[in-house]
């Protein structure tokens, strides 16, 4: 079976993320702030994103008005609102309901990308995300029984904001723009929201693990750009769904670094969430 372009860029995009994550447990872990990580991580990103699209400005200057509309939305959805969305869920949500509930995201996805960008909603499709989010479920809840809270709604709303900000808007971005200009743009208009997050959480302080973090600073660089191609060359369902490798990545990322365990029902759960993925790449979906 030979692999689309998308695959390799939305695949190659779900291991940098993974790795992000599992790097910036470590970095949480030695007592930094969250909003201060997200601070600096985009301070330091700033030059090459500003560099980035000082290269794409007579693109950005001759398209469409809706389009500045598009990447605002992406920008603030992406920042404001999954930001102080996501403080509640992680509040008032258990940590194994949100590992399981955020990938709801994926069904978002489809339903918004139907909906929005006119991708089909077929049985196979539906199936297709039945098994990928099962897999999921063993993965992250390794099998036991969770009883949905209020504070889950949260963690729902935060799935379906990703959904939409994300992968419906980036999606729409790359239909009418380079990858390079959506993903630039994108950026900078959410360094704005992000640093005023940050102060109003006295959050702008000189951070430990700077290097780990200057680390962090080239993965989100790798990691936005390679999901902006993947957008330009896959459906937004799609990039969804192999984004779904991510928690096997973590997992076994995590089993050295921070000694986290695998237990039989995982292994199962992530062969689920691999054979759903080859049949995404298999049917195109």
């Amino acid at each position: 079976m030979k692999l689309s372009k998308g695959f390799y860029f939305t695949f190659t995009a779900a291991f940098i993320w993974a790795i992000s994550i599992v790097i910036t447990r470590i970095v949480l872990k030695t007592g930094n702030n969250a909003y201060n990580v997200v601070f600096w991580i985009t301070l330091l990103a700033s030059p090459y994103w500003i560099f980035v699209f000082s290269r794409k400005f007579n693109e950005f200057r001759t398209t469409k008005k809706n389009n500045y509309l598009i990447l605002l939305g992406i920008g603030i959805i992406s920042t404001i609102g999954v930001s102080i969305v996501e403080v509640f869920a992680l509040k008032y949500s258990p940590a194994v309901n949100y590992s399981f509930l955020i990938r709801s995201t994926i069904l978002f996805t489809i339903l918004f990308a139907y909906l929005f960008l006119g991708e089909k909603l077929t049985l196979k499709k539906l199936v297709i995300t039945a098994v990928i989010l099962t897999g999921i479920y063993f993965l992250t809840t390794k099998g036991k029984i969770i009883s949905l809270t209020l504070g889950d709604t949260f963690t729902l709303i935060e799935a379906m904001l990703i959904a939409f900000g994300n992968s419906v808007l980036g999606k729409m971005a790359t239909n009418k723009m380079s990858a390079r200009l959506s993903s630039s743009a994108s950026f900078l208009i959410g360094v704005l929201p992000i640093t005023a997050i940050a102060f109003f959480n006295n959050a702008i302080t000189i951070p430990k693990s700077l290097m780990l973090i200057v680390f962090l600073t080239a993965l989100s660089i790798l990691s936005m750009s390679l999901r902006f191609q993947a957008y330009k060359n896959a459906t937004a369902s799609y990039v969804a769904m192999i984004y779904s490798f991510t928690p096997i990545f973590v997992l076994f990322l995590a089993m050295p670094l921070l000694k986290e365990t695998l237990t039989p029902i995982q292994v199962f759960g992530g062969l689920l969430i691999v054979l759903g993925g080859v049949f995404v790449e298999k049917l195109k979906i």
